[in-house]
C-alpha cells in the first residue's frame, strides 16, 4: 500500500470523531453527521422570534416557552419613548450556568427603530438592513445592560422582540430552556391608556349590508360618540352611544346619510379621546 495512504488513514478517523470549529461555535460529530451546534457567543442573526424569524429552537431542541416570571425587559426612562433620546435596556433572567440572547426593535411595518450601543457581553450585528445586539459571553451571565438610542424621528410603537436560551451547558443541544418574548414601546406623548384604546378601535365597512363593523374597547366608564365627516371635514353622520362600562364592545350600525362612494374618516370619541381612521366606502 501507497506510504502517503498508510498515514492519512488515521488522520481521516482522527477528524470524523473530533470536533471542528468554525467562527464561534463548536460543532460535534458522529458517524451520522453533525449532532449539536453551540452558539457560547455571536449567535446568528435572525433568531428573535420577530414577525418573519426564528429563534434558538433553530439550533437547540425543546419547545418556545413564556417568558413571564423568567425573562424581565425593561427600558430605563420609558416604558416609552422620545425620538432620539438614548434609553438603558436590560434583558435578565433569574439564573442559569450558561444563557444567550438576542434582540431587535421593529416598527409596525418591520422596520429597525434606532441604534444599539453594547454593554458589557453584548455585541451588535446586522443582517438585511436590521441591526441586532446579542450575547458575547454566556458563562455565568444572567443579565445584559445596553444602550438604544430611539430614532430621530416619531415611528409610531414599536415593538422590542427578543429570545433568551437558558443553557444547562451540557455539550449538547437537549435540556436548554428557550423563553421567546416582545415587549411594545410607545412613543411618549401618547398615553399608555390611550394607545390601548387606540389599537382596540376597528372599523371597516361592509356594502352588501350597507353597515360598518365596529369594534373598540374601554378601559372604564367613558361616553362614546362615532363621527363620520368627509375630507373637508363636513359631518355626515354620527352615533352616540352614552355611557358604558368597561368592556370589549362590536357593533353593527346601518349607514344611512352617506350617499357618495369614496373615503370618510370616523372618528371614535371616547370622552375627549378622539380616535381617527380613513375608511373607504366603496
Amino acid at each position: 500500500m501507497n506510504k502517503k495512504l498508510l498515514f492519512l488513514l488515521p488522520v481521516v478517523s482522527l477528524i470524523g470523531f473530533s470536533f471542528f470549529y468554525k467562527g464561534n461555535n463548536i460543532s460535534k460529530f458522529h458517524n451520522d453527521g453533525i449532532e449539536t451546534v453551540n452558539y457560547t457567543n455571536n449567535p446568528p442573526t435572525g433568531k428573535t422570534g420577530a414577525p418573519g424569524e426564528g429563534n434558538c429552537t433553530d439550533c437547540h431542541s425543546g419547545a418556545v416557552q413564556d417568558p413571564d416570571g423568567v425573562v424581565f425587559f425593561t427600558v430605563g426612562g420609558g416604558p416609552g419613548y422620545m425620538p432620539g433620546n438614548t434609553y438603558p435596556i436590560t434583558l435578565s433572567t433569574l439564573s442559569g450556568v450558561k444563557n444567550g440572547f438576542e434582540l431587535t426593535i421593529l416598527d409596525g411595518d418591520e422596520n429597525f427603530a434606532g441604534s444599539f450601543t453594547a454593554g458589557d457581553n453584548s455585541n451588535v450585528t446586522s443582517f438585511g438592513g436590521v441591526d441586532y445586539i446579542r450575547h458575547s459571553e454566556s458563562d455565568g451571565v444572567i443579565s445584559w445592560t445596553f444602550d438604544w438610542t430611539a430614532p430621530d424621528a416619531d415611528m409610531g410603537e414599536l415593538t422590542a422582540y427578543y429570545a433568551v436560551n437558558i443553557s444547562n451547558n451540557n455539550d449538547f443541544s437537549s435540556g436548554d430552556e428557550i423563553f421567546v418574548g416582545n415587549t411594545a414601546i410607545p412613543l411618549f406623548g401618547v398615553g399608555i391608556e390611550e394607545n390601548e384604546l387606540d389599537k382596540a378601535y376597528n372599523i371597516f365597512y361592509n356594502k352588501l349590508t350597507n353597515e360598518l363593523n365596529l369594534n373598540y374597547s374601554l378601559l372604564k366608564e367613558s361616553k362614546v360618540v362615532l363621527n363620520i365627516q368627509d375630507l373637508s371635514g363636513r359631518l355626515i353622520e354620527y352615533y352616540d352611544f352614552g355611557y358604558q362600562s368597561s368592556g370589549d364592545y362590536a357593533e353593527k350600525l346601518v349607514v344611512s346619510n352617506v350617499d357618495t362612494d369614496g373615503v370618510y374618516i370616523l372618528s371614535l370619541f371616547i370622552n375627549n379621546q378622539a380616535f381617527n381612521r380613513k375608511v373607504s366606502f366603496n
